[in-house]
């Protein structure tokens, strides 16, 4: 019953782990697939290919010159050659913008891919055309892990957006939303794998389709023309590139008006409420896109709640189940990764590192679960290894006594740096020590209050990112948030004799996590007390974290603290909600006010593509996450009746 209850339908979503394609390289150069029997591409003018049938079949350059929003879905990512050839049309022929205000995606090009490449394929690949070369760099330093989903990456500072959709065609279709504008039908032959080319396929893109949304395909396939056109589209055969004959283009025919779903016009201002990882990464989504956003939070400077620890580490769940929440923390992660990457490339300082983080098994059964999920899915090892402690010891640079999982592109960052970075986006005001005392709806406007009941904000969009705030100002979430404190703690390795050279090469997780900064000091914790509201730090919960240390590796243990000792540690909020998934997207009934809360210990790794599927919603993008998630976590699904 957990697996239906909140909207997430275990049984029709892919596996948890994906391979990699198995790609032949002929003596020609060209790639080869011997699952399907078929080339990727023809060996005489690959990149000719794709312009001529699919940006010219779509009329993209001269959408892209118009400076047209543009929506691209493709069936079949393969090499990534047509993507790569689509990027640079844009690039060439769109209009020059202005980076005051920061650059604007004009471009989101989703593509589902059930079988996709590895980086080192892609790379090899993209070496035959040094005009794409520079490109190519750019897109395989953001290459996704080897895990199903949506995997967003933002290229060209911002201008370009890439979600590729790693699983079935047939699932993938199902969890997207309109509107497309151009498609893609690049998969293998119809002949060789009639699932990309089926009935139902053609109706979910007309379902996709805005009106007057073009289709190209190199296939001049009569049951391709005839699946179109029973789907609803103006289908023409045209003369085909190369040695072929023919090939296939089609325009959706226009929807009746009355059909037409309504679709609300993009917000130019917005107001978030809570100014935390959930409320900046929001905020930054939202003015990446140019929309001018106020930030207001009741602290006196960024990061005096849970994200102005010293670290944090980011890294996925695994389950046997695949449950909603492994899904978010495997998908977020490399979102999360390559926005800090990107801030430390444009010169923020954000200390972070992605080189690991180790998960170690609580115990003998916890070992023998996770062993079992490492036989099932089979994980790449890119993404995920089960190992057993010795191995995990010399990896860690510390002795461990317990089997466990390597995460390699897992890692830490320091949260308060990543809200600078955040903050610094020209389209964001931070408005700090303005307490949000009362919110009500009038004449069309969300109005905030503070306590001594003076006007805030008046805005049309308001995004409640505030944590277990939520619930003062909207008291139907009092029996859904808890607040749970959380200390963490930490020593300065210099001061402490024997642990001097106690270093630890990636974060540590079991009940408690540490990690070892580059600055000296060792952070471990954190305490878990649902209901606690208490800020005042404990030695007591400080002995805690020790034992918590000591559990993931003698080596670690510090000499115990005295109670008259300075304290060196912190205390903080999290909110979680009752079934321990966030809680994102606009309130029922309440147009323009839109939730973002219940992230408890796992912000880190999912807020910022959170904050994506909350811009995309707010400006009628397709969304970044399958739909089925976002119904796991809709605000509607813990609201009391």
């Amino acid at each position: 019953m957990l697996n239906t209850l909140f909207g997430f339908d275990f049984m029709t979503i892919p596996s948890c782990a994906i391979s990699w394609a198995d790609v032949q390289w002929r003596a020609d150069g060209s790639p080869y697939s011997p699952d399907y029997g078929d080339i990727y591409y023809s060996a005489a003018g690959g990149l000719a290919e794709k312009q001529a049938v699919f940006l010219e079949g779509c009329a993209l350059p001269a959408r892209f010159a118009a400076g047209t929003p543009t929506h691209v879905l493709e069936l079949g990512f393969g090499t990534g050659l047509s993507f790569l050839a689509t990027w640079a049309s844009f690039l060439q022929h769109a209009p020059e913008p202005n980076p005051t205000p920061g650059f604007k995606p004009d471009l989101f090009f989703f593509s589902i891919e059930k079988h996709p490449w590895s980086r080192a394929d892609f790379l090899k690949m993209a070496t035959q055309w040094p005009e794409l070369a520079a490109l190519a760099v750019e897109l395989a330093e953001q290459w996704p892990d080897p895990v199903p989903g949506f995997h967003r990456r933002f290229l060209s500072h911002g201008r370009v957006v890439l979600t590729l959709v790693f699983g079935d065609v047939d699932w993938a279709l199902k969890q997207l939303q309109a509107p497309f504008h151009a498609f893609y039908l690049d998969g293998f032959s119809p002949r060789l794998n009639d699932a990309m080319w089926s009935p139902h396929v053609f109706r979910a893109m007309a379902r996709l389709a805005a009106d007057e949304a073009r289709v190209a395909t190199y296939s001049s396939a009569n049951a391709v023309a005839e699946g179109l056109t029973a789907a609803g589209f103006l289908v023409e055969k045209v003369p085909g590139f190369g040695l072929k004959k023919h090939r296939l283009v089609a325009i959706r025919r226009p929807m009746m008006r009355s059909r037409k779903p309504h679709r609300h016009k993009p917000p130019t201002s917005v107001v978030v409420i809570g100014a935390g990882v959930a409320g900046l990464t929001t905020a930054y989504a939202l003015a990446r896109r140019q929309v001018d956003v106020t930030v207001i939070d009741a602290a006196a400077t960024l990061g005096e709640g849970a994200s102005g620890n010293p670290a944090g580490v980011l890294s996925p769940l695994l389950s046997r189940d695949c449950h909603a929440a492994t899904r978010l923390t495997q998908m977020g992660l490399g979102f999360a990764r390559q926005q800090i990457k990107q801030f430390q490339q444009a010169g923020f300082s954000v200390p972070a590192a992605f080189d690991g983080v180790v998960q170690l098994a609580r115990d003998d059964i916890h070992a023998q679960r996770q062993q079992q999920i490492a036989d099932e899915q089979s994980y790449a090892p890119e993404f995920a290894q089960w190992l057993d402690s010795s191995v995990l010891s010399g990896m860690v640079g510390i002795e461990v006594t317990e089997p466990g999982w390597l995460f390699p592109s897992a890692g830490w960052v320091s949260p308060r740096d990543w809200l600078v970075a955040l903050q610094a986006h020209p389209g964001i005001s931070l408005r700090m020590n303005s307490e949000v005392a009362d919110l009500s709806f009038e004449n069309g406007f969300w109005r905030g209050y503070s306590v001594s009941g003076e006007v805030l904000f008046s805005a049309s969009w308001v995004v409640m990112a505030n944590a277990g705030a939520v619930s003062s100002l909207l008291p139907e979430f009092e029996s859904v948030l808890t607040a749970c404190r959380g200390q963490v703690d930490w020593i300065d390795r210099s001061d402490c004799p024997g642990l001097e050279d106690a270093y630890a090469q990636m974060p540590v997780m079991r009940e408690g996590y540490m990690l070892d900064l580059p600055d000296g000091r060792r952070v471990f914790g954190a305490s878990f007390k649902p209901g606690d509201q208490d800020l005042a730090w404990r030695v007591e919960e400080r002995m805690e974290n020790l034992e918590r240390l000591a559990a993931l590796s003698l080596n670690l243990v510090a000499p115990t603290i005295q109670d008259d000792a300075e304290p060196q540690g912190r205390v903080s909020l999290r909110a979680t909600s009752r079934d321990r998934l966030p809680i994102v997207g606009e309130m029922p009934g309440q147009s323009g006010l839109m939730i973002n809360t219940g992230h408890g210990s796992r912000g880190l790794t999912w807020c910022p593509l959170l904050a994506e599927v909350l811009a995309a919603s707010c400006c009628g993008e397709p969304n970044p996450v399958p739909l089925s998630l976002l119904r796991a976590l809709r605000p509607e699904r813990v609201i009391e009746k």
